[in-house]
This record gives structure tokens, C-alpha cells and sequence, in this order.
């Protein structure tokens, strides 16, 4: 039960210094070759989930 109260605790602090943070006016520098990756199409999110679900299967099995 004390695990479920720190998670929850922890979730609503972790929102709420989200939505106070300034949002900054040029996006990270990492961010640039993602966002040139993704282009916002539906076939992108097939295609991200399908590798993200292959990577997840292989490193379970």
C-alpha cells in the first residue's frame, strides 16, 4: 500500500513540474533528427509501435 501512495505521489509531482515548466522556444537539439524521422502520418505510428513491440519481444525472449 505504502508503494501505491509513493507512486501516486510521485506521478502527480512529476505532472505538475510538467505542466509549470516553461516550454522553450527552439526544441532540444537531440530532437531535430526524431522529429525529421516522424513525419505525423498514421503509417509512422504502425511502424514505431511494431518496432517498439519487436524490440520489447526480443528482449523478453
Amino acid at each position: 500500500m505504502l508503494w501505491g501512495l509513493l507512486a501516486t505521489a510521485l506521478a502527480a509531482a512529476f505532472a505538475l513540474a510538467a505542466v509549470r515548466q516553461p516550454v522553450p522556444e527552439e526544441p532540444a537539439r537531440w530532437a531535430g533528427p526524431l522529429r525529421r524521422l516522424h513525419s505525423g502520418h498514421a503509417g509512422n505510428y504502425v511502424a514505431w509501435f511494431l518496432a517498439g513491440v519487436t524490440l520489447l519481444a526480443a528482449l523478453v525472449v
